[in-house]
């Protein structure tokens, strides 16, 4: 059996007009009606187009068929006439699906189907049959995480992915609460997100479901998501009282030390180019600290709030003709190239007040040199890789340097580094 290494988020998708699209975007799986309980050509090709848009993969969504009763209720059909049902619902979104050059890469029957068969053998085996049918075996078949789905699955050699619901409530037995009754339905983040932590905690699920029609659906799959993306972060201990986060490149640096140093417990956070590293007293270890960060993924970084600071620089760094010749440009357009971004201040390092700024123009990005010089100036300005940066202090260094700081201060003694984790940086040129 292959197992998923990660916790997804899959959505119950093309069943209502109206949708909202975001749903896709946060999605890592769309379970697609395909006109069996809701669902025909137009939102087929629809929701295809907003997996295609979003790079969102596609699931068959499959029940009886049963539009009355948005296939919520159990009907009386033979194994022979729901795998062929099955199959023809599936058959119908993969053929959409292969004229846009999608595959379909999932499959979950849905609602009443998904619980009847679970608990009856014959049923399950038809489901997947139909499943197999339409789709062939490298589809992964979503379900619970025990039951006749999970045994005919598995003999029938598909993949996998055991399922926890965020958006329902469940029975002191581990059961989910029938629809209609109080409880059933969760709306609340709070809950949802205590659902996820749960469940993408506990091993003993691949993927987390929201429902699309749920109540609020879009903002508790932005919770959901969050989440598990945040509990996705690799984290590994650096002794007994510190651990290292990797943090995504998209995710802003400042606010990122100011969540971990929030948390109770949690003593110091140091922000490098790529990690996060939390220090806290051995006996008394913080609470997961990933999940401090789970608001942060929830939005786009905040870059316009920043301040911004403009640095006017001579452009007459020794390694500036190298630069130019390495990119096959004139050492005028290197410059225009570095003045013409805005930076963002992505760690304060190796030297007090030094600003790795990120992103330079890929055409003048250039490796460390091979022997860093025993010797670089005060206020030189450098390239290294996709980053640029002052140098604060006469100091030791490997980066190319391309011109010279001026009337700009890097650090004091009493208000430490003054570009900041976040800060927007421009630089301007000047010829004095």
């Amino acid at each position: 059996m292959r197992r998923m290494t990660e916790c997804l988020l899959n959505v119950d998708l093309g069943e209502l007009p109206g949708e909202d699209e975001q749903l896709y975007a946060l999605a890592h799986v769309a379970n697609i009606a395909c006109g069996g309980h809701a669902g025909d050509d137009a939102s087929m090709r629809r929701a295809l187009e907003r997996c295609e848009r979003h790079g969102t993969r596609v699931g068959a969504h499959p029940s009886y068929e049963d539009r009355e009763g948005f296939g919520r209720r159990a009907l009386d059909v033979t194994p022979e006439h729901l795998r062929a049902q099955v199959a023809a619902q599936c058959g119908r979104l993969a053929k959409l699906a292969a004229d846009r050059h999608l595959p379909v890469a999932y499959a979950k029957p849905h609602g009443a189907l998904y619980h009847a068969a679970n608990a009856t053998p014959a049923l399950a085996r038809a489901v997947v049959a139909g499943i197999v049918e339409a789709l062939g075996t490298a589809v992964t078949f979503i379900g619970p995480g025990t039951g006749a789905l999970h045994d005919a699955a598995l003999a029938a050699g598909l993949a996998y992915a055991r399922e926890g619901f965020a958006d329902r409530g469940t029975r002191p037995d581990g059961s989910l609460i029938p629809r209609g009754q109080p409880g059933a339905v969760l709306t609340d983040h709070a809950q949802a997100r205590a659902n996820t932590v749960r469940l993408a905690t506990s091993g003993s699920v691949d993927t987390v479901c929201v429902h699309g029609d749920t109540p609020g659906a879009v903002e508790l799959a932005r919770e959901v998501r969050a989440t598990l993306d945040a509990l996705a972060l690799r984290a590994e201990p650096l002794g007994e009282g510190a651990l290292r986060l990797v943090l995504p490149e998209g995710l802003e640096r400042r606010a990122t030390r100011e969540a971990l140093c929030a948390m109770p417990g949690v003593l110091d956070a140091v922000i490098t180019e790529e990690h996060a590293c939390v220090y806290f007293a051995p006996d008394a270890p913080p609470e997961e600290p990933r999940l401090a960060l789970a608001r942060l993924l929830r939005i786009p970084a905040p870059v316009a709030g920043r301040p911004l600071t403009t640095i006017s620089v001579r452009y007459d760094g020794q390694d500036l003709h190298a630069v130019a010749e390495r990119a096959g440009l004139t050492e005028d357009e290197v410059a225009r190239r570095h003045t013409a971004r805005e930076y963002t201040v992505r760690c304060v390092g190796f030297l007090p007040g030094f600003a790795y700024l990120g992103e330079v123009d890929p055409s003048i990005a250039v490796p460390r040199l091979a022997t860093p010089r025993t010797r670089v100036p005060a206020l030189a300005v450098g390239i290294a890789g996709g980053r640029t940066g002052v140098y604060p202090f006469a100091s030791p260094g490997g980066w190319n340097l391309i011109g010279t700081a001026l009337d700009f201060t890097a650090f004091t003694p009493e208000e430490g580094s003054v570009l900041q984790l976040g800060d927007r940086v421009r630089f301007k040129r000047v010829d004095r």
